[in-house]
Parts: structure tokens; sequence; C-alpha cells
């Protein structure tokens, strides 16, 4: 049986001579976040969990999931988001972001994603990187798709680049082994890029990990996922993006990693009508009674890429395509702020949280706080790009630039139901 293996004492190093002495097979180890796999009988798994300076913990299967819809009759989400970049001059198109998509492969040749896959990593026992079960694709286009910079059938932000790793395989099945060696290969090209004096504007600096993917809560922080999640965010500084999962309306339902307090979970509000939750958005608490999702937005009826063809696209919902659709908005707001106050500017999710209940919407009657619905809320896009934008634009118009935002927030209020 697989396992996965981490010491609170010995290095990955140390602790493969280890296993190696008690005869573990097809050792795997991570680079920097002190994971190692490997095979042991039922016998060699009760002898290392007696040490108790190692976590034993059998491999488990992760999933994606999603809802193929009929077309909307009225498009919106493309409308909306277009609107946001383009009252900027020049328009927004979230330039300088990249997305690790860890997911089912990416169909990089599609007409809206040429050219945006910046590197390939493939963790799965499939051939290739290339998406055939059709999700990965999806969510890569929710980021960053576009048949041109600011056309139609546009993703949120269609200037950032795409990193695909391929954790799910052909069959839809991933594994603890898979994604965790896939966060500390995106650890590793971060860790790389900053040695090399890089801006985190480089496409080759990865800023964001986008899991559209879990498994079941089992309240277990040591989750080898959850670990690697936590890893890469407080030590390597990246924002980790997951869906909550499609479980709803029950309680207690946020997927693993997205249950875990360092990740940020997104829930899935309806696209059309008043900000109502998809019915199926996973709610939480959490089982150790965290307070989640963190954010909700839209995630039902999206056009998306197809991984039929290049020139195809579906419809989807899921919280799936919502988590993406927050990774991919990072790069309007980031690139709003360097043009505001510098290169030097920083944008995290993960940070931003503490001050959610000042941006977030949600509609009458919900909780003021952060509860286990909406969490803070759908943040208001006009709100923050506003504020980044208060203190300067590159044309120092700043009331002219308002102004125009100002018409775009009571424009997507007007489509959405809901004033932003």
């Amino acid at each position: 049986m697989r396992y996965s293996i981490t010491s609170k004492g010995l290095s990955p190093a140390q602790l493969e001579v280890e296993l190696k002495r008690i005869g573990a097979a097809s050792i795997a180890r991570t680079k920097l976040l002190g994971q190692v796999f490997c095979d042991l009988t039922d016998g060699q798994a009760r002898v290392l969990s007696a040490n108790s300076g190692l976590l034993v913990k059998p491999i488990r299967e992760y999933k994606t999931e999603q809802m193929t819809e009929a077309p909307p009759a009225v498009e919106t989400i493309s409308d909306v988001f277009h609107l946001l970049r383009s009252y900027f001059s020049p328009p927004l198109t979230g330039v300088g972001l990249t997305v690790a998509v860890l997911d089912s492969g990416i169909r990089k040749t599609h007409q809206s994603l040429a050219n945006k896959v910046v590197y390939e990593a493939n963790f799965t026992d499939s051939p290739t990187p290339g998406d055939v079960f059709g999700h990965g694709t999806q969510v890569a286009f929710a980021v960053a798709g576009g048949m041109h910079a600011l056309g139609e059938k546009a993703g949120v932000s269609p200037g950032a680049s795409l990193m695909n790793i391929k954790v799910i395989n052909d069959e839809g099945i991933g594994s603890d082994e898979g994604i965790v060696l896939a966060i500390d290969r995106v650890c590793d090209l971060a860790a790389r890029a900053r040695t090399k004096g890089l801006w985190p504007t480089d496409e080759m600096y990865p800023n964001i990990i986008n899991l559209s993917l879990g498994g079941e809560d089992d309240g277990d922080p040591d989750n080898p996922v959850r670990a690697a999640c936590r890893q890469a965010s407080l030590e390597y500084g990246l924002d980790v993006i997951a869906a909550a999962g499609n479980s709803g309306p029950k309680m207690t339902t946020v997927m693993l990693p997205a249950c875990d307090p360092q990740v940020v979970a997104v829930g899935a509000v309806e696209t059309s009508g008043e900000l109502a939750v998809w019915e199926k958005s996973s709610r939480g608490p959490t089982v150790q009674g965290e307070t989640k999702p963190d954010f909700v937005i839209w995630g039902t009826n999206l056009e998306m890429a197809s991984h039929q063809a290049d020139d195809e696209y579906l419809v989807k919902s899921g919280t799936s395509f919502a988590a993406p659709t927050l990774s991919g908005l990072a790069g309007l707001l980031w690139e709003s702020g360097r043009r505001a106050y510098g290169e030097g500017w920083l944008f995290r999710w993960t940070d931003a949280r503490q001050f959610a209940l000042y941006f977030s919407a949600k509609p009458q009657g919900a909780p003021v706080n952060k509860d286990n619905a909406y969490g803070f809320g759908l943040p208001a896009m006009g709100t923050m790009l506003g504020q980044v934008a208060e203190l300067g634009t590159p044309s120092g118009d700043v009331s002219g630039a308002m102004s125009a935002l100002m018409m775009a927030t009571t424009m997507i209020g007007m489509m959405k139901g809901v004033l932003l």
C-alpha cells in the first residue's frame, strides 16, 4: 500500500535511509516540503507508526466535480469583466499574474489559451500533460482565457500566464502524492525565481496555486495536502485558492484542502438574479469548526473552453470554476495597484481576508460577519479597484478614472442584482 511519511525530526534524506532499512519500496520524496511517499506492508507501516516523530498516512484519492449546463440565454460574466477591464486606460488584462493550475491538464492549443501556458509538468500515471478528462482546460479558461486581449469569450485576466501542472489523471482521479509533489514543484519554481532576482510579475514566477479539486474533510490538520498547502502559503508566499465543493446545501461539506484555515476557500453564487448562494455550493463549518468558505463568486452557467477541440466551448457550473474566477481577479487588482503605487506593490487574497468585511457584498438578510454559506461574501470588485486606483493613475486623471469606475460599478450592480 502507498503511504505518505512526514518526519518531525529527520531530514528527508535521513528518512529515506530509514525507509530503505525497513524495506520500503518505490520511494519518492519532495524537494522542499519534507514529505516522502513509499510502498509499505501493513507490518512496516505499524513499525513506522510506533515512532512518535513520524506521521504515517495512507494516501487518498482526490477528484474534481463539475456540472455541464445548457447554454445561457444571455451571457453576462464575460461582459462584467470586460466592463471592469475596459474602464481603465489602457485596459486591465491581469498581465503579470501567473497561476499554477493543478488539475487534469490543459488543452494549450485551444484558441482561447494559445501562448498562455509557460510551464508544464505531469504528476499522474497518464502519458501526457494534456487534458483528456476535461476539467483543467475549463479552469484555465476561467483564469486567463481570451481569443485576444479583450475579446469575447474571455476569462477574468486574459493577460495572465498559466502553469499546467497535471495532478488529475485521464480518469479524473488524483492522489495525495501527486498533489503534494506538484505543490513542491511550484514552490521550487517560486524559490528559483526569487534566487534569480526575478520580479513577481515574471511569467516564470508563480503567484497562485489553484486547486479546483478535493477530498472529504477528515478533520486531520496533518493531512499531506493540507500541510503542503500551508507551507506553500506561509513559507513561499503563494496564494493557495481552492474550490469549496459541490455538496451543499448540507453543512460541514467543504472539501479538503479548502477546509484548511490557510487556504482561501471559494464557494459559488448564482450567475443570474440576486446574490444567492448556489444550492450545491458546499457549506461550513469544517470538521474542526472553522468558518468556511472565505469568499463566494459567480460559479454557475459559465461559458468555458472545451478540451475536445480548439474552437469549441461549453457551459459549466461548480465551485471548480468559482475558484479560478477569484484567482483571475487577483490579476486585475494587482495590475491596478501596480499602476497606482509601482511595481513593488503586491496583492494576496490570503492577506486581504483580514479586511474582507469592508470590501465584500452579501444580500440583505445574510449575516454581516463571516458565515458558513457566503464566507465574507462576494468581493466588490468595483470598490476594490477604485481603492487601489484612487491615489494615482497613469494619466493622473483620478476624477475621470473614478467616474468611469462608478459607472462600471453601477452597471455591474444592475446586471448582477446587487450594487457592488
